[in-house]
């Protein structure tokens, strides 16, 4: 595994009071990252507060640390830490934004913006697996909260390891992982498969609406606004969810449209090797990975599909 850069540890470990923030509608990866970073602060004797977009997703409601978002907000910190957020845009923060000496960015996201004044952005399967080497520089000790923080943001990003962003470093993390605590299988249940009867219900409205786009390997689903609300509203649209078009013979590319109001649509895209999404995502003032990405989209849904179609007929290569 690569090292961490010296700046980053010694921005952590030579300043006291820290603000930790992610990005909206905060994911696995982004709550497993602020845990066991918030967690590992502590245990050097720092101050930690946070603030985060609540409510979260019944699945990630297990962790005793949660507890402590949003519990305090000082005027100002000695560093504002932001994980797994691609840009300043996409971040959920205070409107008043407390004064920092120093805003750390840390990322996984290829289309990350570099905002920060001290950046550390490197492609990985998950944020989590970038906190869990700066943990290992910062000489902390995992307890299992921690250890399983870390698995909910590698799990959750990769897909349950299915991804093909995992790589050798992600097992290497997670077979360390295992030296903490002998069992996660209960926790992968939890993060995969179980969901409340709403989100049943909500995953169900989305396989239903799926269609192929122009006999091409595109899928598209839309979950409209009626659905939504009649579900729980978007907190029960659970991460798998954008997925499901993947899970389709022959599928390549998969577009998932909520729409949170009324003509308001939060896109997630998918797509599988050799197919690179993320600038559709860039073209509509969002972010990500090649394979994975996401924004927020108010348009012509044709248009879409049409971008969508040319990202299949343009970019070589089999799936």
């Amino acid at each position: 595994m690569k090292k961490i850069p010296d700046e980053i540890l010694n921005c952590l470990n030579n300043n006291q009071r820290f603000l930790i923030l992610l990005h909206q509608k905060p994911d696995g990866d982004a709550i497993g990252s602020a845990v066991a970073l918030g967690k590992g602060l502590k245990q050097l004797n720092k101050t930690v507060d946070y603030y985060i977009d609540l409510p979260l997703e019944d699945k990630l409601v297990f962790f005793d640390e949660i507890q402590c978002f949003n519990q305090s907000l000082q005027d100002s910190y000695d560093v504002i830490v932001i994980l797994d957020c691609s840009s300043s845009s996409f971040a959920f923060a205070p409107v008043e934004m407390p004064v920092a000496k120093t805003k750390l960015v840390i990322d996984h996201h290829k289309s990350n913006a570099h905002y920060g004044d001290l950046n550390f952005v490197e492609i990985t399967g998950a944020t989590a697996e970038i906190v869990f080497r700066i943990l290992r520089g910062l000489h902390v000790e995992l307890d299992e909260e921690m250890a399983d923080a870390i698995f909910t943001g590698i799990s959750t990003d990769t897909g349950s390891f299915q991804f093909s962003n995992v790589t050798v470093d992600t097992h290497a993390i997670a077979s360390e992982l295992y030296a903490i605590k002998t069992n996660y299988a209960h926790l992968s249940k939890r993060l995969h498969t179980q969901k409340n009867i709403d989100q049943m219900k909500m995953t169900g409205a989305a396989i239903h609406s799926l269609e192929i786009l122009d006999s091409m390997p595109i899928a598209m689903m839309i979950l409209d606004h009626d659905a939504i609300i009649k579900f729980g509203g978007t907190i029960n649209i659970t991460d798998d969810v954008a997925n499901l078009g993947q899970n389709t013979i022959g599928v390549s590319i998969t577009a998932l449209l909520k729409e949170i109001d009324p003509g308001e649509y939060r896109v997630s895209l998918r797509a599988k090797y050799p197919y690179d999404i993320h600038e559709i995502a860039l073209k509509y003032g969002g972010g990500g990975h090649e394979r994975a990405a996401g924004f927020n989209f108010s348009g012509d849904i044709n248009q879409l599909k049409r971008d969508l179609m040319d990202v299949y007929e343009n970019q070589d290569g089999e799936s």
